[in-house]
């Protein structure tokens, strides 16, 4: 697969009091598209069936132009509006920062992509799982060691009666540790947490730094992500424009905001802060290989595993690379990114190469569906999908 890369430059300009300094080649969003975007993200905010109380859509397309819009409340204790600009938590979203440093250390000859994880993990470590000495770095990657997620019932119980906890990771692969593997390593597909607890535990030993500090200093530093952070454990502070994440408990929201940042760590949770911008930016570099020093760098990245229907996490998704989310939308139109879940949001960063596009999308409750906002969005976007959604 190609990506284009003279679209990837990301452009802001002023929309809805969102200010930026326009290129000379940027066509100005449509105003009667913008209308019908903003419409649809309000319809979506009050629709009873939707539960969130907030919502946040970037788009950036090299025909379109870019447009970001907000819709309902950011704090409903205050009763403060969305703003565009809003910071939220991103979840699962950190897993492909996690596979380009994963990648970057490939290049720099740390480690192999088939490099078994006896090779790259201290024995304290890999002694847990069964088969440890056949479950690769790539298999860690894309989700095919077969090692169980520590995201357990029982875990789940723990972190939402004590949310502001700090972790270790060694709880985490104990929980895993303590559950069957899925399948032998290779041998299947499977989403887990623990493959990228173990990654970040990777890094660390490549580098002898944390995966924060490699992460900051190999994407967020050098991209210039300026309101995108990696807050340690124990932070728990949140700047003003930082949208609350919910939960429905009983038909109450209660605010998760302020989960420790150590829950899930390396694999996401509360782990990233961010907004739709950053990450638009982020993932459009990534796929235009500029992270990189190699092409065929991005070529492993996005060599996808067929995914099950059974162990389909959401609608349409298709593939799982390093990293990376592959989905076939009606319509036949091809879509590549992450989601992520995590406390009180649901998040997700798609590009959209047949239609040169760029979406971002956040809404303050983890238990929202993302194609609540993005499918009207897509319609109204996308003739081939819409006649066939």
């Amino acid at each position: 697969m190609k990506f284009k890369t003279s679209s990837y430059l990301i452009i802001l300009i002023v929309v809805l009091g969102l200010t930026v300094c326009k290129a000379p080649t940027e066509k100005p969003f449509d105003t009667q598209l913008a209308d019908k975007l903003q419409t649809a993200l309000q319809e979506a905010e009050e629709n009873p069936d939707t539960k969130f109380p907030g919502v946040l859509l970037y788009i950036s397309s090299s025909k379109l132009g870019t447009w970001v819009g907000a819709a309902g409340l950011s704090n409903i204790k205050t009763d403060t509006t969305m703003r565009p600009d809003d910071k939220f938590r991103a979840g699962s979203i950190m897993k492909p920062f996690i596979s380009v440093v994963i990648l970057q250390l490939m290049e720099e000859g740390r480690f192999s992509l088939e490099d078994p994880m006896t090779a790259v993990l201290p024995e304290s470590v890999s002694s847990r799982f069964s088969d440890s000495e056949q479950i690769t770095v790539r298999m860690l990657l894309n989700h095919t060691s077969g090692i169980p997620d520590w995201i357990t019932g029982a875990m789940i119980g723990k972190i939402t009666a004590n949310p502001q906890r700090i972790w270790e990771v060694d709880e985490y692969l104990d929980a895993a540790a303590a559950q069957e593997p899925y399948f032998p390593p290779g041998e299947g597909w499977r989403y887990s947490n623990t493959d990228y607890s173990l990654l970040g535990m990777v890094i660390e030993r490549a580098t002898g730094r944390s995966w924060r500090e490699e992460v900051h200093e190999r994407i967020i530093k050098p991209l210039n992500l300026e309101n995108t952070r990696l807050p340690e454990p124990g932070d728990l502070s949140i700047s003003d424009n930082h949208a609350r994440g919910y939960i429905d408990m009983g038909g109450e929201l209660i605010d998760f905001t302020k989960i420790d940042p150590s829950m899930a760590g390396a694999a996401g949770g509360h782990a990233l802060i961010t907004t739709t911008m950053d990450l638009a930016r982020f993932l459009n570099v990534v796929l235009a290989g500029e992270l990189f020093q190699k092409p065929g760098t991005l070529d492993e990245m996005l060599a996808f595993v067929d995914v099950p229907d059974a162990v389909r996490i959401t609608r349409y998704f298709t593939g799982y690379g390093l990293g990376i989310m592959k989905f076939l939308l009606p319509g036949n139109i091809e879509m590549f990114g992450h989601a992520g879940g995590t406390g009180g949001f649901a998040s997700f960063i798609y590009f959209l190469p047949n239609q040169d596009m760029t979406v971002s999308g956040m809404m303050s409750n983890m238990e929202s569906d993302q194609y609540q906002i993005l499918s009207p969005a897509l319609e109204i976007l996308i003739p081939e999908f819409a006649s066939q959604h």
